[in-house]
C-alpha cells in the first residue's frame, strides 16, 4: 500500500523561501530540471516578466519542463512561481519611475485609465476592511490606547505615512504620543523609553521592515503592549502583537495604496477621542 506524498505548502511563499526550496530540491532533480533551477536563480528578472514560451526557448527546454519543475516544488503551475518572483522584484524596486520603466520594458504597464483603476481597487479594499474588521477589535484597541500612559508610534517606509497621520490625529486629543523615527540612527535609544504601561503601535507591510518587527518583538518581550497594523495574520509583526489589524491594501500593477490603513487609523483616533 502506498501513501500519497504531501505537497509542500505554497501559500504565502516569498522569493527568499522559494530560493531555499529550489536549492534544497536541486540534488534530487533530473539534469534538465537542474538546468531550469539554475536559470531561475540566476535570472529572476527574466523569469518575472517573460512568457513561459520565451523562457523555455531561453533555457532550451520544452514548456512542459517548466510546468514539471513548478509541480516538483508543489506549485499548481509555473505562473504561480513566476508571480512570486515578480512580486519580490517590484517590492524591492523603490523608485516609482524605475518600477514603471521595468514594467514598460516587459510590456506589462498600461497607463490608460489610471484614475478609474485605482479608484475601483481602493473601493474594493475599503469594502473588505469594513467586512473584516470587527467592532470588538476597535473597542479593544481603543481600550489599549486609552489606558496607556504614553503611545509610541513605529513605522518605516510606506508605513511611516500611517504613523505620521496617527501622530497628527492623536495629538489633537491630548494623548502623550511619540514617534519612533530613528533620527540619527537612534531607534534603539528611542525604544529604550518605551516601558510597561506604555503602548507601542507598530505598522509594517510585506516585505516587512526587519527593524520594525525586531523592535516590536523586543518591546513585547519586555512586557510592553503592542498594537499593530499589518497585511497578514502570520506576518512577523502580527505574531508579536497583543492585537493586530490585518489590512489588505489595494494594488494596481506594481503600486499599493494606503487608503484602507489610513481609514482604519482615522477610525481608531476618532473612537479614542469619543471614549476619552
Amino acid at each position: 500500500m502506498t501513501t500519497e506524498q504531501e505537497s509542500p505548502d505554497t501559500e504565502g511563499v516569498k522569493w527568499l523561501e522559494l530560493q531555499e526550496r529550489i536549492k534544497s530540491s536541486y540534488p534530487s532533480m533530473s539534469r534538465r530540471l537542474q538546468e531550469v533551477a539554475a536559470y531561475i536563480l540566476e535570472n529572476p528578472k527574466m523569469v518575472a516578466f517573460e512568457t513561459i514560451a520565451v523562457l523555455a526557448e531561453q533555457m532550451r527546454v520544452p514548456p512542459s519542463t517548466l510546468i514539471r519543475f513548478a509541480s516538483a516544488l508543489g506549485f499548481s503551475g509555473f505562473n504561480e512561481l513566476k508571480n512570486i518572483v515578480k512580486e519580490d522584484l517590484l517590492d524591492h524596486t523603490a523608485d516609482y519611475s524605475n518600477r514603471i520603466q521595468l514594467m514598460r520594458d516587459q510590456h506589462s504597464w498600461h497607463s490608460d485609465e489610471l484614475l478609474p483603476r485605482f479608484a475601483k481597487a481602493n473601493r474594493d479594499s475599503l469594502r473588505q476592511l469594513e467586512e473584516t474588521v470587527q467592532e470588538e477589535d476597535i473597542r479593544q484597541a481603543v481600550e489599549m490606547m486609552n489606558r496607556a500612559r504614553h503611545i509610541f508610534l513605529l513605522g518605516n517606509g510606506r508605513a511611516h505615512t500611517v504613523t505620521t497621520y496617527l501622530n497628527y490625529a492623536l495629538n489633537h486629543i491630548h494623548k502623550k504620543v511619540f514617534m519612533i523615527d530613528g533620527a540619527g540612527g537612534m531607534f534603539r535609544e528611542q525604544m529604550s523609553n518605551v516601558e510597561r504601561g506604555d503602548l507601542l503601535l507598530a505598522v509594517s507591510y510585506s516585505p516587512y521592515s526587519s527593524n520594525t518587527c525586531e523592535l516590536a518583538a523586543e518591546a513585547a518581550n519586555r512586557g510592553v503592549s503592542v498594537l499593530s497594523i499589518t497585511d497578514s495574520p502570520v506576518s512577523p509583526l502580527a505574531n508579536t502583537s497583543q492585537l493586530s489589524f490585518v489590512v489588505h491594501e489595494a494594488r494596481v500593477d506594481a503600486f499599493r495604496s494606503l487608503s484602507a490603513s489610513l481609514l482604519l487609523a482615522q477610525v481608531l483616533a476618532i473612537a479614542l477621542a469619543d471614549a476619552s
